[in-house]
Parts: C-alpha cells; sequence; structure tokens
C-alpha cells in the first residue's frame, strides 16, 4: 500500500502544471453605453464550453480558463450575437473584458442571428465607413510598428508615414496637420514626444499601448461629433484599470523604461486606479553604434493615469491625464566653409524642448433607460522650444533662432444619447472651448545684420461648437446616419454650418455597400494668425493672417465589403476630397510665394506662416483602396492593402501641381505565424514581417545651375513637387518569445526595421564643397529589442 501511494505521489508530481486565469468584464449596451443584464457568455475555445450570465450591472466573471488564446460568445435575446476572437489569456494579469452589444433590428416575424468577429467593427456605431479599429494587441504584434499607434495606422488602406524617424499620419493625400486626436472623448494637443509647433506627429507616442483600449481611426468622411479637422480623426480610448485584483507590467525596450500598475481603490467599491511613467534615453543606442538620425541623444518622459469611480445611482465618474516631455540638443559640424571668410562657422547648435499634457474630468449618468448624458471637462497644452546658435572658428557665436510656442485649451462638452426605440437613435452635443496661447519668435537676418520678431502675443480666443446625429435603421438591412455640425471662431467670428451623411446596405449577410458624405472645416494654427510682418515703409509690424477663414473640404466616399469567409474580409473604398478655402500666399515678396500653400505643410521640423495669406487656394484628393485581411485565428493571420491615390493643389498662381504628399501608391503586406511550443505554460514563438512599397516622397527641385552661380541650394519653385525621389521599399521583421510562470507572464521581442537595409531617399541637398545634388537617406536598418513581464 505504501508503495502504490509512494508510486501516485511521484505520477502527480510529474504531470504538468497547466495554468490558467480569470475572464471577466462588463457587457453594456453598445449606442447608450448601459449594462445589459442576462446575457450568456461562453468561452468556445475550453473543454468542455465556460459559460455564464452576466448579472443586473452586467458584469460576469469566468475562473479558470486555461492560458492561451480563447473565442468568447456573447448571446442576448434582441441583440446581435458576436464572438470576441483570439482573447490572449495569460498567467499574471486577469483579462478584463469591455463587452458592447448592438440591438438587433429587423423586420420578419423570425431571425437567424449568426454570430460574427467583433475585428471590422468600430467602438463608435455611428460610423459606417472609413474606419479601422486598432486593437492594442495588434500594436504590440504587427512588425514596425513600434507599439506605437500612428505607425500601426499606417498598416492600412489610404495611409502613409511621414519618414523613418518621425510617424506623422498622412491620409489620402492630406496634409497631416488636418488630423483630429481624440483622447476620452475630448480632442487633445499633438500626443507625441520631438513635435514641433504646428504638427500631428513627433518621433515617439506619449500613448502608452500598455493602458489604451481598442481605439477608432477614421480616414474620411466622419460623422458630426468629429469638428475642426478636414483628414482624418483618431479617436483613442484608455482601458480602465483592474477593480479587484492589484497588477503591474514592467518593460523595456525602444519605448523607454516603463512601469505600469493598476488596481482597486477600495476592495468591493468597484472603483480603480490605472498609471504608468516611461522614462528613456538613447546614450545606449548610440554606444552601440546604431544610427538614430540625429547629432545628438534625445531624452524623452512621460505619465499616463486613469480613475474611475462608478457612483450608486448609475453614473460612473472618471478622471485622467496624459503628458510627456522630450529633450535633445544636436550640434552640427560645418562641413562646408566655402565662402564663409577668415573666421568660418564651426558648428551649428540646437536646444529643442517640446511637451504636452492633457488631463479631464468626466461623469456619465444613466438618465433614462433610453437615455444617458455625459459631461466631460479638460484642460490640455503644448508647448515647443527651440534655440539655435551659429558658433564660429574663434568661438564666438549668433544666436540665429529662438522660438517659444505654448498653446492649449480649457474645454468643457455635454453629450446626450437617446435611443427612441429600436430603429431610432439622437446623439447630441454642445462644445465651449478657450483656447490660449502665449507664443514667441524671433530670427536673425544674415543679409540686415538685424533680428525680427515674427511673433510675440499671447491672449485667447473662444471656439464654439455643437453638433446633432440622427441614426435610423429603415430596415434590417438600411441604415441611415445623417447629422450636423457648427462652429464659431470668435477671433475672427468665422463660423461654418456643415452637414454629414452614410447610408450603409447589407445585401446579404456577408455583403455591405456603404456611402458617405460630409463637409468638414478646420482653424488654422493659432500662430498662423498671430505671424506679424515688419513693414519698412509704415515703420511698424502688420497681421495681414488675422482675418483668415477656414480651409474646408467636402468629402465623398463609397464602399464595399465582403466577407469571403468566417475570418477573411475583402473591402474596397473609392473617394473623392475637394478642398477650398486654403490659405495661400499673394505677397509675392520671394519666388516660393506664388507656390505656397498650407496643404503641403506639417511633415517635417518647421511650420512657417507667410506674409498675406489669403482663402483662395484649391486642392483635391481622389484614390482607390482595396483590403484583404485574414483576422488571426488558428495561429497565423495576413493583412495585404493597396491604395492608389492623387493629390493636387492650386496656390495664387492659379496653376496645378501635385502636392508635397502625391505619392501615387502604398503597398502593405503583413503576415505572422503563432508556434506553440507549450501549450498548457503558454510558451509560443511568433512570427511577425511587414513589407511596404509606396512612390518616393515629392520635393522642390534644386536648380544646379543657379545653385553653382550662387555657392547656395536654388530652388526650381515653378516645378514644385513636380519630381519625386525613387521608390520607397522597406521589409520590417519581428520575433517574439511569450511564456507563463505561475503567476506572472513574460515576453520578449527582437526586431528589426528595414532588415535588407534599402537605402530609400529622404529628399535632396546641395552640397557646396562638391558642387552636386546629393541624396539624404532614411534611417538603414534598425535593429531593437524589448521585454515586458506582467505580474
Amino acid at each position: 500500500m505504501a508503495l502504490l501511494c509512494l508510486h501516485l505521489n511521484t505520477y502527480a508530481q510529474n504531470q504538468e502544471q497547466v495554468y490558467t486565469q480569470t475572464v471577466r468584464g462588463t457587457v453594456v449596451d453598445k449606442n447608450l453605453q448601459t449594462p445589459l443584464a442576462g446575457v450568456q457568455v461562453v468561452i468556445l475555445t475550453t473543454d468542455p464550453v465556460k459559460a455564464v450570465m452576466t448579472d443586473d450591472n452586467g458584469k460576469f466573471r469566468i475562473e479558470q480558463v486555461p492560458v492561451g488564446r480563447h473565442n468568447i460568445q456573447f448571446n442576448f435575446m434582441g441583440f446581435k450575437q458576436f464572438i470576441m476572437s483570439d482573447v490572449l489569456v495569460g498567467a499574471g494579469k486577469e483579462v478584463v473584458l469591455n463587452a458592447t452589444m448592438e440591438e438587433e433590428i429587423y423586420m420578419a416575424d423570425e431571425v437567424v442571428i449568426k454570430g460574427e468577429k467583433d475585428k471590422s467593427k468600430a467602438n463608435n456605431s455611428l460610423i459606417t465607413t472609413s474606419v479601422t479599429n486598432l486593437r492594442t494587441e495588434e500594436i504590440n504584434r504587427f512588425a514596425g510598428s513600434r507599439q506605437d499607434p500612428s505607425r500601426m495606422a499606417a498598416n492600412y488602406a489610404g495611409v502613409a508615414g511621414g519618414d523613418d524617424q518621425r510617424n506623422d499620419i498622412i491620409v489620402r493625400g492630406n496634409s497631416p496637420t488636418g488630423i483630429l486626436w481624440r483622447l476620452e472623448g475630448v480632442d487633445i494637443p499633438n500626443p507625441n514626444h520631438f513635435t514641433y509647433t504646428g504638427t500631428s506627429g513627433g518621433v515617439f507616442s506619449i500613448l502608452n499601448n500598455n493602458l489604451l483600449a481598442n481605439s477608432d481611426f477614421l480616414t474620411g468622411a466622419f460623422p458630426s461629433e468629429y469638428g475642426n479637422k478636414t483628414a482624418a480623426a483618431f479617436d483613442v480610448r484608455l482601458r480602465t484599470g483592474n477593480n479587484e485584483k492589484r497588477e503591474n507590467t514592467f518593460q523595456i525596450g525602444l519605448n523607454g523604461i516603463e512601469l505600469v500598475t493598476e488596481g482597486p481603490i477600495k476592495k468591493g467599491s468597484g472603483a480603480s486606479y490605472l498609471a504608468s511613467y516611461r522614462f528613456f534615453s538613447f546614450s545606449a543606442l548610440d554606444k552601440l553604434g546604431v544610427s538614430i538620425g540625429a547629432n545628438g541623444i534625445p531624452q524623452f518622459h512621460d505619465v499616463t493615469f486613469k480613475i474611475e469611480v462608478p457612483t450608486k445611482k448609475s453614473g460612473t465618474f472618471s478622471l485622467w491625464g496624459i503628458g510627456g516631455t522630450s529633450t535633445i540638443r544636436i550640434k552640427t559640424p560645418n562641413e562646408d566653409t566655402i565662402g564663409q571668410g577668415a573666421n568660418p562657422v564651426k558648428l551649428y547648435d540646437d536646444d529643442f524642448i517640446s511637451e504636452m499634457f492633457a488631463t479631464g474630468l468626466s461623469h456619465t449618468l444613466r438618465i433614462s433607460e433610453k437615455t444617458t448624458g455625459k459631461l466631460i471637462v479638460s484642460a490640455s497644452a503644448g508647448k515647443v522650444a527651440v534655440e539655435s546658435y551659429t558658433v564660429y572658428a574663434d568661438d564666438s557665436r549668433i544666436d540665429d533662432y529662438d522660438l517659444s510656442n505654448t498653446e492649449g485649451h480649457y474645454l468643457a462638452t455635454y453629450v446626450v444619447t437617446h435611443k427612441i426605440n429600436t430603429r431610432n437613435l439622437i446623439k447630441a452635443g454642445v462644445i465651449g472651448r478657450n483656447m490660449f496661447y502665449n507664443n514667441y519668435e524671433k530670427y536673425y537676418d544674415d543679409g540686415d545684420s538685424v533680428y525680427y520678431t515674427s511673433l510675440d502675443i499671447k491672449g485667447d480666443a473662444y471656439l464654439w461648437q455643437a453638433y446633432t446625429h440622427w441614426q435610423r435603421h429603415l430596415t434590417d438591412k438600411l441604415t441611415i446616419n445623417s447629422g450636423l455640425y457648427y462652429q464659431l471662431f470668435k477671433l475672427n467670428n468665422t463660423q461654418s454650418l456643415e452637414p454629414r451623411f452614410s447610408a450603409s446596405y447589407r445585401i446579404a449577410d456577408k455583403k455591405r455597400v456603404s456611402l458617405a458624405a460630409g463637409l468638414h472645416s478646420q482653424t488654422q494654427p493659432l500662430f498662423v494668425y498671430q505671424t506679424q510682418f515688419y513693414d519698412e515703409s509704415l515703420n511698424r509690424y502688420r497681421f495681414p493672417n488675422k482675418n483668415l477663414g477656414f480651409t474646408k473640404a467636402l468629402h465623398v466616399v463609397g464602399g464595399y465589403e465582403q466577407n469571403l469567409s468566417k475570418n477573411l474580409r475583402l473591402k474596397t473604398e473609392l473617394y473623392y476630397q475637394h478642398l477650398y478655402n486654403v490659405p495661400v500666399s499673394v505677397a509675392k515678396v520671394e519666388e516660393f510665394h506664388k507656390v505656397y500653400s498650407i496643404i503641403n505643410t506639417g511633415a517635417e521640423y518647421g511650420f512657417y506662416a507667410l506674409d498675406s495669406t489669403v482663402n483662395e487656394g484649391l486642392g483635391r484628393n481622389y484614390g482607390a483602396e482595396i483590403t484583404l485581411e485574414r483576422y488571426f485565428d488558428k495561429g497565423y493571420y495576413f493583412l495585404t492593402n493597396l491604395s492608389l491615390l492623387e493629390s493636387n493643389y492650386k496656390a495664387a498662381d492659379g496653376k496645378w501641381r501635385s502636392t508635397a504628399f502625391n505619392i501615387g501608391h502604398v503597398f502593405n503586406a503583413l503576415a505572422g505565424k503563432e508556434f506553440e511550443l507549450n501549450k498548457d505554460k503558454g510558451k509560443v514563438l511568433s512570427l511577425d514581417v511587414k513589407v511596404t512599397h509606396s512612390g518616393g516622397k515629392r520635393i522642390i527641385p534644386i536648380d544646379r545651375d543657379a545653385s553653382l552661380v550662387q555657392n547656395r541650394a536654388v530652388y526650381d519653385y515653378e516645378n514644385a513637387y513636380s519630381k519625386k525621389v525613387k521608390n520607397y521599399f522597406r521589409t520590417d521583421f519581428k520575433v517574439t518569445y511569450r511564456v507563463n510562470t505561475p503567476k506572472a507572464n513574460h515576453q520578449l521581442f527582437v526586431a528589426a526595421d528595414n532588415i535588407f537595409n534599402s537605402q530609400n531617399v529622404f529628399t535632396q541637398s546641395w552640397n557646396n564643397r562638391t558642387k552636386q545634388i546629393e541624396n539624404e537617406y532614411q534611417l538603414g536598418i534598425f535593429p531593437y529589442l524589448g521585454y515586458r513581464v506582467q505580474f
């Protein structure tokens, strides 16, 4: 008997331990965000299947779920059944899901509801065209994304990246200044490190992917709740911290050293906190000899937090915030001393600082069974400071440039959503925004040997916004969305009333066609209105741009979607955009004035305003996009898309030209495969690859003959943007190893962007020493790695 017991004990000890975790969450009505009680939640991928029902607060809890990927099905009478696919369960962190369900609309007495994957569905059910739902896991997974939401967006149709060093988003040939950044329901400043005044991108995102929930990215003809931008909208959400268990994440990699912590504020209260701190310096990469494309050592740090407290009266308070600062000092030796006399320039010294923050407090209240209201107050600001010096051989120096731009806003918004019945939903909101600024810019004119102050102003301006949206399900197949958006800019009393419309028709269970159109407008960057120009004849400064109106754009989009199989989707869209009231310059002081348009700005370090800018420019963008995507299932996925585009503009000289973003085409192909090494312990090896091919960047040609005569770069503005550098090609690769231990899950990845070291041309410059036009290149092979542990 003793021998038998010994044998059984030894046998038990040799058995592989199966790691499990708790999966829980909340199910709410997608439109009203109110909890749904009695929803059946089923994990389809366990043996046997596990199923529970949501309680009166819409909450569910399933314990002892094996680690790995699972498909979770949600069933509720009167609502569309759907499947949340490939939910990753790890040992070190509970899986907390926020599921939304849409009410089923049908005409017949009986309807058969089929489950569908949630991947293609936007968070905002009022969006029907030109939208991608970016899932946080894919931002971590996709090669080349660097865990950056902006770089992640560049994987999808209609989107091109600015360059290898920056994450600007160029959508359908539009300037990246037309991107609307929204966080937790309110507009925010540019949420990137190493950004610049007037731009919407930077080098690294301040948005920390470890704290993000799934987010919507809109590429055109967006609904009426998105305003004051003409190109695209990025609607970002923060996830809610775990309100039952304290958990932590430690990560080190290209985005810095970071710590994330979350947990309940008070056990049993339902209140939670979520916070992160991140810091990084590039000194380590510099010592390893990895080029980062700058003659300096960048540093940055940022924080993110969210506190959520439910109330007893069907409401929730939420306090959130993000902020970051980045610095770099760049010393560039002068390699060209020709024509500089006895005291040539030794080096150029640039100090750069960028900062931003955004914080908000919201209260969501369930007013009735069919009505919810949400009040948000927020404050945000961004600052850029630049000081540039020229250092000569005798160590004397000239202060060439001094810039200090601070712009931000205080904002209050109230939104009401009312479901009249199963077929009609109304959403309306009002927004009051106080925009404050403190802007200063001074530069040294070599020719006149004098300083000029182009900006020296502080104050505020008001922007009032309002919108209404009506969604009507005419049949179970046809849905109409219509709305109106209004804005009034009190700085110069400019106003605009903009209709928005979209329709979606389901031809069959797996086929859908859509049409959307809308008028969109946006204010200019504040410093454009404020820039002053010195008039020698009057011996004073003028403000010729103060009364500029909005840039406007009319969007029309037609689309077709078909689910070729359970996991395979085909999507095509055709679009046309007519831009008008675009600021152009009629000053005619310099040659480049005649080709200037604000359309071409925003994707580089440097954003300037010209004298005598008027709303007389035009633009047009049109193209076609096709996407074939296989959602992750059975261990692999792929995504491929082709975008064909044409982007033109007309400046003050009345001549149509290509814009700076008219690259012609973008092709992306991504694929990935997971290999299970040990299913019970969640040991997985993943391989991911991305290939990008696009048209070359448009540049203003250099006039070689004139440059030879003047010993400096002379540009051929008459033929602005007529020349393209060679086509862009890049391959990115990533290897990830994931493993679970009893109380933690670990992830290690090694990646290389541009693994084949393709020599992609960024632009061209004039070398006064060699008397030649030379290419300047994008980044070569860029290796990096990272490690994350959740416990």
